[in-house]
C-alpha cells in the first residue's frame, strides 16, 4: 500500500487515503454535529473530495479489524507550573478506551453517529477477546460528554489491525504486544507514549498510530476526527544509466560489501539488495516506542508539533544487514546489436524512466521498520556495457559502489523513501577481477534519490554519485520524475561520503582548504561552459591550460569552469527535511548552494577536492600541426627554431641517445628521427610524460624544456619549427557532481 502524504481519517465515516505525495489528503472540515443537543462525544469522519478514489466505511474499518484504542484528555491547554511546558491537557477523559466499528449501527445510541461505538465495549471479553484491556478504570466503558468549561481536548489513538493486541507477546506470529497510552505530563518531549512488540514486518503493516488531535470549544458537539497513519515506512530502489555510447544490462547485486579481492568470487544475485552498516540497519522484528518530540502550546511553532514519532528499542531485536527489493523490472527492451535475433533488456536511460526493483503492484515499495538511529546504505553491483553502435564488444564492470549517507536513511512512520542510483561515465568499479588493475571506466557514477514523504513540504530527494568518494545532493521537492533541480525551489545541499573503505564515513572538511602552497577551498561550485559529464569535468580539473591557483579553470578538453560564489561550506543545518523539520549536521559535513541565485537552464559542477597533500604539477606539451605562414592562434609555447629539420652542421643539435645509454628524464622534450638520409634529418615529437624512468627507444633526441621560447598569440607559423600547446597536469584528487538548474 502506497502511503505517501496519506492518513486514515475517522469522522462521519472512516476513510483510508491511498495516493501519491502530490495528492490532497482528506481534510478536517467539521461535521455538522449532533442535532439533538445531547453533546455526547462521538468518533467519526467528515468527508472531503480527494483527487483519487478513497477507501472508506466498512472497507477501511476492516483494515483496522474494526477496532482502535483511544485516549483523550481535557484542560486549558497550558500546563501548570509543576508540569513540563510541553505537556498537553492533563485531565483524563478516555482512558485507553476500545472503540468498535459496527456496520449500520450509526444513530442507535447517543455515542454513535458514524458506526463507531465505545459505550459498553469491554476489551478482553467476547466479542472483543482479541484485545487486551489497557484502561485502568475498574468499571465498564461509559458515555462521555463535552465539558464547555474546558477550552481544549487532546486525543491520540492506535490500532493493531488484524493482529491480536496482547499485553505480553508470547511469540505467536499473530500477536502484537501493546502498552497503555500515557497522557498529560507523560507525553513530554521525548517521553515514550506507548510501545508495540512486533513479531514481523507483516505485523508492522497492520499497525496504525495517530498524531495528537486537538479539539477546541468551537468544535465541541462535532465528531472527533482522528488521523491514523501506518507505523511502517516504505522503501524502494531503482537504477538508470547515462553512459555515452553504451547501454547497461545484466546488473548483478552483492549483499555484502566485502573487500575488493572478492570481485570474481563473491556471490552475485539477480535480486537487488541494499547493504546496511553495523549489522543493524534492517530490523525484522522489534519493540517500537511511540513518542511525541514536541507537544503542548509552547511548541506549536515546531515542524513536528503534535506529530507521533517512533523508534526501535535496541534490546531483543533481530536484524538483517541487507534488504532485498526483488529483481529489476520495467527495463528497456531493445536490440543494440544482432544477437541471433534476440532482444536485450537494458536499464532505463534517464531518471524519469529509472528501472525499479520489485513488484509493480506494490509500487515497488517494501515495508521496513521505522528507525531513528540511521546508518549508511551501500549499493554494490556488477553490470555489462553494450555499445549502441552495433559493435560486438562488451565491457564487464565489477564491484561498482555507492554509499548513501545516514543523513537520508532515517525512516519515519508512514513516509516513503525512494533510492535511485545512476550509472554514468564516472565509476569506481573494475573492468577486471584483478584489483591491481586500475579501477574505473573513465568512469561510472551512481545517483541515489531519496523521495516522498507524507507531506509535500517534507519531500526528500537525494542524488549520490558512485565515484570515490560518493557525492549526495538534496533539495526539497526534487523527485525521481525529473532530472533537474528547480531554481525556484529550496536551497540545495551537498554531502560527501568517503567510500574507499568499509564502513564508509561522512567527510567533515568541506569548510577547510587544501594543503597547497596557495590553498583553495575543498568544496567548490563552478558554472560549466557547455554540457558535460562528471568525467569530462574531472579531466578539465586535472589537465588544465590555466594555472593551478587560478579561480577559473579551462581544461585541455576546452571545458571552461567559472567559479560560482553561491556556496556556503560551514552550515550546521539542512532546512526542510521530513515534516519540514531541519536536519542537524556536523560542522564541515554539508555545503549549502543558493540555487535561486544560479542561472536557469545551465549546468553547474559541484567539486570536492580531496587531495591529501599539496598538489604537484607537470607541464605536458601537445604538438600542433600548422602550415607555414598561417596564424597560430592561442599557441602558448613554440619550440626553439633550431629544432625542426636538422642540418648536420648545426652545432646546437641535441645529443643523440640510444636505448641502453639513458632513461627518460623529466624536463625534456623527446624527438624521434623519421627521415635519416644524408645531411638532412626529420624529427617527430614523442611524449614520454608517462614513461619517466623507463628505457628510451633507440634513435631519440632530447631537448631541455627550458630552452623553449614563448610564442606570441596570432604569430605566423614558420617553416622548420616545432609548435606546441602546453597544459598542466596536476596530482589533485577530485570528486564531481553535475547539477542541472531549471526554472
Amino acid at each position: 500500500m502506497k502511503i505517501m502524504k496519506k492518513y486514515l481519517f475517522f469522522a462521519a465515516a472512516i476513510t483510508l487515503m491511498v495516493g501519491c505525495a502530490d495528492d490532497n489528503y482528506v481534510g478536517e472540515n467539521g461535521y455538522a454535529g449532533l442535532e439533538d443537543g445531547s453533546n455526547a462525544i462521538n468518533f467519526g469522519l467528515s468527508l472531503q473530495k480527494s483527487t483519487r478514489a478513497d477507501i472508506y466505511g466498512t472497507a477501511a474499518a476492516t483494515l483496522l479489524d474494526n477496532n482502535f484504542y483511544v485516549t483523550g484528555t481535557k484542560g486549558d491547554g497550558v500546563s501548570p507550573a509543576t508540569e513540563p511546558a510541553t505537556s498537553p491537557t492533563t485531565t483524563l477523559v478516555f482512558d485507553n478506551y476500545l472503540v468498535h466499528y459496527g456496520v449500520n449501527t450509526a444513530g442507535t445510541t447517543k455515542s454513535n453517529t458514524a458506526n463507531w461505538e465505545y459505550v459498553g465495549v469491554t476489551p478482553g471479553t467476547d466479542p472483543y477477546d482479541d484485545y487486551v484491556k489497557l484502561s485502568s478504570i475498574t468499571g465498564a466503558q461509559t458515555i462521555k460528554y463535552w465539558d464547555y468549561s474546558m477550552p481544549q481536548y487532546d486525543f491520540l489513538a492506535f490500532s493493531t489491525g488484524t493482529f491480536k493486541a496482547v499485553d505480553t507477546n508470547s511469540g505467536d506470529d499473530d500477536e502484537i504486544g501493546v502498552t497503555a497510552m500515557k497522557y498529560g505530563a507523560n507525553l513530554a518531549s521525548s517521553g515514550v507514549a506507548y510501545t508495540f512488540d512486533l513479531p514481523s514486518v507483516n505485523a508492522l503493516k497492520s499497525t496504525f498510530i495517530s498524531d495528537i488531535t486537538k479539539v477546541t470549544k468551537a468544535s465541541y458537539g462535532k465528531e472527533v476526527q482522528l488521523k491514523f497513519k501506518n507505523l511502517g515506512s516504505k522503501v524502494r530502489m531503482a537504477i538508470y544509466e547515462t553512459v555515452p555510447g553504451y547501454s547497461v544490462k545484466d546488473v548483478k547485486f552483492y549483499r555484502v560489501d566485502g573487500t575488493n579481492t572478492d570481485l570474481g568470487t563473491a556471490t552475485k544475485y539477480d535480486d537487488s539488495y541494499l547493504i546496511g552498516d553495523n549489522n543493524n540497519s534492517f530490523p525484522t522484528n522489534a519493540k517500537i516506542s511511540v513518542y511525541f518530540p514536541h507537544v503542548g502550546a509552547s511548541n506549536s511553532g515546531e515542524a513536528d508539533y503534535d506529530i507521533a514519532a517512533a523508534t526501535v528499542v535496541p534490546a531483543d531485536v533481530t536484524y538483517d544487514k541487507f534488504k532485498t527489493f526483488g529483481a529489476l523490472t520495467n527495463q528497456l527492451v531493445a536490440k543494440e546489436r544482432a544477437e541471433a535475433g534476440t532482444d536485450n533488456v537494458f536499464l532505463g536511460r534517464d531518471l524519469p524512466h529509472a528501472s525499479f526493483a520489485g513488484e509493480a503492484d506494490a509500487a515497488f515499495y517494501e515495508t521496513v521498520f521505522p528507525v531513528s538511529t540511521a546508518y549508511p546504505l551501500t549499493l554494490r553491483v556488477d553490470y555489462t556495457l553494450v555499445p549502441i553502435d552495433g559493435a560486438a564488444e562488451t565491457i564487464k564492470v565489477y564491484g561498482a559502489k555507492a554509499v548513501v549517507p545516514s543523513t537520508y536513511t532515517k525512516w519515519l512512520p508512514n513516509y516513503a523513501y525512494t533510492y535511485v542510483f545512476k550509472i554514468s561515465d564516472n565509476t569506481n568499479g573494475w573492468t577486471s577481477t584483478v584489483t591491481t588493475d586500475p579501477a574505473g571506466l573513465f568512469p561510472i557514477t551512481f545517483d541515489a534519490v531519496v523521495a516522498e514523504a507524507t507531506d509535500a513540504t517534507g519531500e526528500q530527494t537525494t542524488v549520490t554519485t558512485v565515484a570515490t568518494p560518493s557525492i549526495t545532493t538534496y533539495q526539497q521537492g526534487h523527485t525521481y520524475t525529473t532530472n533537474e533541480y528547480s531554481k525556484a525551489g529550496e536551497k540545495l545541499y551537498v554531502q560527501v561520503m568517503d567510500n574507499s573503505t568499509s564502513p564508509a564515513s561522512l567527510v567533515d572538511d568541506l569548510d577547510e582548504q587544501t594543503a597547497d602552497a596557495t590553498p583553495t577551498d575543498r568544496s567548490l561550485l563552478y558554472l560549466i561552459s557547455r554540457s558535460a559529464t562528471e568525467a569530462e569535468v574531472m579531466d578539465a580539473l586535472q589537465n588544465r591550460t590555466t594555472a593551478l591557483t587560478a579561480a577559473n579553470v579551462t581544461g585541455r578538453n576546452g571545458i571552461a569552469l567559472t567559479k560560482a560564489a553561491y556556496i556556503t561550506n560551514d552550515v550546521t543545518s539542512i532546512v526542510n527535511g521530513v515534516n519540514d523539520d531541519p536536519i542537524t549536521v556536523g560542522e564541515g559535513t554539508a555545503a549549502e548552494i543558493a540555487i535561486g541565485s544560479l542561472t536557469a537552464d545551465e549546468s553547474y559542477a559541484y567539486v570536492y577536492d580531496y587531495s591529501d597533500a599539496a598538489k604537484s604539477t607537470t607541464d605536458i606539451y601537445q604538438p600542433i600541426a600548422v602550415t607555414p605562414g598561417t596564424d597560430v592562434e592561442g599557441v602558448k609555447f613554440v619550440a626553439n627554431t633550431t629544432l625542426g629539420i636538422w642540418d648536420a652542421g648545426i652545432a646546437t643539435q641535441p645529443t643523440h641517445y640510444t636505448a641502453d645509454s639513458e632513461n627518460a628524464a623529466a624536463g625534456f622534450l623527446y624527438f624521434s628521427i623519421t627521415t635519416n638520409g644524408g645531411a638532412t634529418k626529420t624529427y617527430s615529437f614523442i611524449s614520454v610524460d608517462d614513461k619517466i624512468g623507463e628505457p628510451l627507444p633507440a634513435g631519440l633526441l632530447k631537448y631541455p624544456v627550458g630552452s623553449l621560447s614563448t610564442g606570441a598569440a596570432n604569430a605566423k607559423a614558420e617553416a622548420n619549427t616545432f609548435y606546441f600547446t602546453i597544459y598542466t597536469r596536476n596530482t589533485g584528487k577530485y570528486a564531481v557532481k553535475i547539477i542541472k538548474v531549471v526554472d
